[in-house]
């Protein structure tokens, strides 16, 4: 207890006990003292003895009471500057370092943004006929005594439409065209397989002509692909659209190579084979070349002639793309942020006076229902990021949600212990300044943190 409480306890106790006219004496006194006058009226002499002391005892207790609460008054004004500084300082370091966290993600998305486009390391990259020389040289398999030896089949594409139907499902159209030579075998199937199509694609030859040695073909194609894309870096990641080409008799010693010679230039970023037309909504198309993989399988498909578990090379045309970001940052973005704007807001409304929250209309139950719808607002937008894209696992702009849903209970949390607790430790000083100033830096901290494990772990 107070000093001051204590003193004016024992003046109360001490002015109960005196008579009518002590008791007027000291009333004279007290206007006398706050209006700076002398202190002892002039019928003080009149009290007898006891009356007296006990004004005298009276006039010391309000002295003392004055000068209790005149030091308190400034312990207070002192406690209040120092609590007003703490505030200060507090709300100075979560702007900061709610700023620096959000700086520190800007500045990951766009380096990670802006990094050049590189092939799936899976791939080996050829852009001259003496790099596809030397690798079939080292990945055809040895001829068996007996059998055929190794055809190739220059092969050229030029891709005239590309429309993404799904999240692992692509439609693909334009041209391909072969040369063969006219001292191949008569027998050689004509055309081109594509493994990875949903169903056979159609192929519509529309040019056969004898050029010097050899006869060129080429068809109009239209194939829907199945592709594993990669959605864990989503809106950040880029996509490797991926066509596999066979040859019909793939059992023979038969293998396609890129008709390098057909192209203006074969550097990657000139994108050669794309039509410069050719429409990809939300997408940018960044390279595009041709590669060898080598796979192995562990059947014969039905052939005598062909040899399992055997790596093959095989041919693949590719085209990166990277996404736009203008949409996904719209659509998937704009929920989650607005809510947790509107979440803070309450976090600065709620507080241990009860009549700041009955101005502003708060109660607990309050905040715990507009939680509730918060949170049902944010798991329909979430539902539906995750039927969008389908991904098995998760995905970056997940944390967001993820955050958001948190943040929710939290909120709910912080505004029952306020009310029901208020006298609890962290709020009993500094009211629901703790909630306040960790509120942003919590956040932006946790989405850095899921950023550099995205992006670097």
């Amino acid at each position: 207890m107070q000093r001051s409480a204590l003193i004016r306890k024992e003046l109360e106790d001490a002015v109960a006990g005196m008579s009518p006219a002590a008791r007027a004496v000291y009333e004279g006194i007290k206007r006398r003292d706050e209006a700076g006058e002398p202190t002892f009226p002039e019928d003080f002499d009149a009290l007898t003895p006891t009356e007296r002391t006990r004004v005298t005892k009276a006039a010391e207790l309000l002295k003392g009471l004055a000068e209790a609460e005149a030091a308190e008054d400034a312990a207070d004004q002192q406690r209040s500057k120092g609590i007003s500084r703490r505030h200060r300082q507090l709300w100075t370091a979560s702007v900061l370092i709610s700023l620096a966290c959000l700086i520190a993600i800007v500045g990951i998305s766009v380096s990670v943004r802006m990094a050049p486009t590189t092939p799936d390391p899976a791939d080996t990259v050829v852009t001259t006929r003496d790099e596809v020389t030397r690798y079939l040289a080292a990945h055809v398999p040895a001829p068996v005594r007996g059998t055929e030896p190794p055809v190739f089949i220059p092969t050229g594409l030029y891709i005239q439409s590309v429309e993404f139907t799904g999240p692992y499902t692509l439609e693909i159209s334009g041209q391909i065209w072969q040369r063969y030579a006219n001292d191949l075998p008569n027998d050689i199937t004509k055309g081109v397989f594509l493994p990875e199509a949903k169903e056979p694609p159609t192929l519509k030859e529309v040019y056969r002509k004898q050029l010097g040695n050899e006869e060129v073909t080429r068809w109009t194609f239209h194939a829907a692909l199945r592709e594993q894309f990669n959605y864990s870096r989503y809106p950040l990641g880029r996509h490797q659209i991926k066509l596999r080409m066979w040859h019909p008799d793939y059992e023979r010693n038969i293998y396609l190579t890129p008709d390098l010679g057909a192209y203006a230039s074969i550097d990657p970023a000139a994108v050669p084979g794309v039509d410069p037309d050719l429409v990809l909504e939300n997408w940018d198309i960044q390279q595009a070349f041709f590669s060898y993989r080598t796979h192995r399988y562990n059947t014969d498909f039905g052939s005598s002639t062909y040899v399992t578990n055997q790596l093959h090379p095989e041919l693949y045309y590719s085209i990166a793309v990277q996404r736009h970001l203008v949409t996904p940052f719209i659509s998937r973005t704009i929920v989650p942020l607005v809510i947790l704007l509107q979440l803070f807001v309450v976090v600065m409304i709620l507080s241990r006076d009860r009549d700041h929250l009955e101005h502003f209309s708060v109660r607990p139950g309050t905040v715990v229902f507009t939680g509730a719808a918060f949170f049902f607002v944010v798991t329909i937008a979430h539902n539906s990021l995750r039927d969008e894209v389908k991904a098995s696992g998760f995905i970056y702009i997940e944390s967001l949600y993820i955050v958001t849903y948190f943040v929710i209970l939290g909120v709910a949390l912080n505004s029952v212990l306020l009310l029901a607790r208020p006298n609890l430790k962290p709020f009993r000083n500094y009211d629901n300044l703790w909630a306040k100033v960790l509120y942003w830096p919590v956040i932006w901290l946790t989405l850095l943190i899921v950023t550099i494990l995205t992006f670097y772990a």
